[in-house]
């Protein structure tokens, strides 16, 4: 049984403090048995951070489906993400607010959430600039959390591709997209996800552990990785521009 108590003192030890925004990737079916579920998860990162910290989670809604010949359909309050329990739980929050992207929206709890994300609707790429995940590497209290997932569920990494100037990472055409927002319906063109290019993401993993970046550790049958988004956007964007495909999976899997 894992509750609140052992998860707080996990993430201490981990290294998130008091005054982080953390964007949370998770699976809490890989920590075992949790008492009270994800409630209790989300709990106690909120507790850790504390009143001057976030808790964010991705609240993704895009697939291999969406694409030019089709609008993308995205309602604010109503679509549900496709990233997990711990990410519902935090877009449902009491409290929360959720940036209006319609593919790669995010969801937040705490003192920063609303500077965070808002703007979102505005960016023409998902992970760029003005975007959540572009916001939180500016911050020097920005924390990403793979807890029980690796980098592969790492949407930053998508961030880095952008900033990097990637060939691969967005379609060649952009996507019509009708959004659902408080009071009003808006349609606007986005360029959305590549969804086809088989990613390596958790080829950074090594060179984050070997620059100090990343700190590893169970969190209850689990495996956590903490990490400085700075840090870790700062290094991606170094080895992308040093090798352009080094995240691009080849047919042979390396």
């Amino acid at each position: 049984m894992i509750d609140a108590e052992h998860l707080g003192t996990a993430f201490g030890h981990l290294g998130l403090r008091p005054g982080h925004h953390v964007l949370v990737h998770s699976s809490l079916s890989s920590m075992g048995h949790v008492d009270g579920g994800a409630a209790t998860v989300v709990r106690a990162l909120l507790d850790t951070v504390g009143p001057e910290g976030t808790v964010l989670a991705p609240t993704l809604t895009g697939s291999e489906h969406v694409g030019p010949h089709a609008e993308v359909v995205f309602d604010l309050a109503g679509t549900p993400s496709s990233t997990g329990v711990i990410p519902e739980t935090v877009r449902t929050w009491d409290g929360a607010v959720r940036s209006a992207h319609p593919t790669h929206s995010v969801a937040a709890i705490g003192a920063a959430a609303r500077r965070l994300t808002e703007g979102h609707e505005d960016c023409v790429t998902p992970c760029g600039p003005g975007s959540p995940y572009a916001r939180l590497a500016a911050d020097p209290a920005g924390m990403i959390l793979l807890l029980g997932c690796d980098h592969e569920s790492n949407t930053t990494l998508h961030h880095v591709e952008e900033v990097a100037g990637s060939d691969y990472h967005l379609q060649p055409a952009p996507v019509r997209a009708v959004l659902t927002l408080p009071g009003r319906t808006e349609r606007r063109d986005y360029w959305v996800h590549r969804y086809g290019t088989p990613r390596n993401f958790g080829a950074i993993e090594p060179l984050l552990v070997q620059r100090g970046l990343q700190s590893t550790g169970p969190v209850g049958a689990a495996t956590a990785r903490l990490m400085p988004a700075s840090g870790l956007v700062s290094l991606g964007v170094e080895v992308l521009r040093a090798a352009p495909r080094y995240f691009v999976r080849t047919a042979a899997g390396s």
